[in-house]
């Protein structure tokens, strides 16, 4: 009876001396203010132009384009033109004269 007794006794101890050392294992890692976190995350997001030739329509003294954008100004050969919105607007291009000839694809 006195060896079982002797067992509990190391098994209670060993089991006891475990609990004392966990929190101090867990102390270890525990800091002031460890509850509350700050981070800061930026994302870029990278939007190609876009420009869209819907439809043409020859009018007198040149074409008119109905064209989707994704941008308030676009430039055409040098020149700036510019939208009240994004999205698809009414483009007017005056027709180059007859005797100009224009090449494309180079």
């Amino acid at each position: 009876m006195s060896a079982s007794r002797s067992f509990k006794g190391v098994c209670l101890k060993s089991a006891l001396s475990a609990m004392l050392l966990l929190p101090l294992a867990c102390m270890a890692e525990t800091r002031v203010g460890a509850n509350s976190v700050t981070a800061r995350l930026n994302f870029t997001v990278v939007v190609p132009p876009v420009f869209r030739v819907l439809q043409v329509t020859p009018v007198a003294g040149g074409y008119e384009y109905r064209v989707w954008t994704n941008r308030r100004s676009v430039v055409l050969n040098g020149r700036e033109f510019r939208f009240s919105q994004v999205g698809e607007s009414t483009l007017r291009v005056p027709a180059a004269p007859a005797a100009l000839y224009l090449v494309h694809g180079l």
